[in-house]
């Protein structure tokens, strides 16, 4: 019986489409339950994990798109204000804070 996989997870926000992978918990009929509370990372210190996650996310695409909104109220739990970039690529170093390091 499947307890978890990854899904594809469509959501509409501020009149955008946004697309991301999130892994999706089901129940005892293998009925999506509930989905994480971020989306999927493809960051790992581990070589071989790297592969297993990428080998799961390309599996996602299989499967039919989940509406994120019957899961969740919003795209992420960081603040509104929160770049969408920074919630696909929560590493990556901004512009602004390149910007403040270059001035010192």
């Amino acid at each position: 019986m499947k307890t978890t996989d990854y899904r594809v997870v469509h959501w509409h926000e501020n009149g955008k489409d946004i697309f991301a992978v999130h892994q999706v918990f089901y129940d005892e009929r293998e009925q999506p339950q509930r989905i994480s509370d971020e989306p999927i990372q493809l960051q790992t210190a581990n070589i071989e994990e790297l592969k297993d996650r990428q080998f799961h996310i390309a599996a996602a695409f299989l499967q039919e798109i989940l509406p994120g909104h019957l899961y969740k109220t919003s795209l992420t739990n960081k603040p509104a204000s929160a770049n969408i970039l920074d919630t696909l690529f929560p590493n990556r170093v901004s512009n602004d804070v390149e910007s403040q390091s270059n001035k010192s």
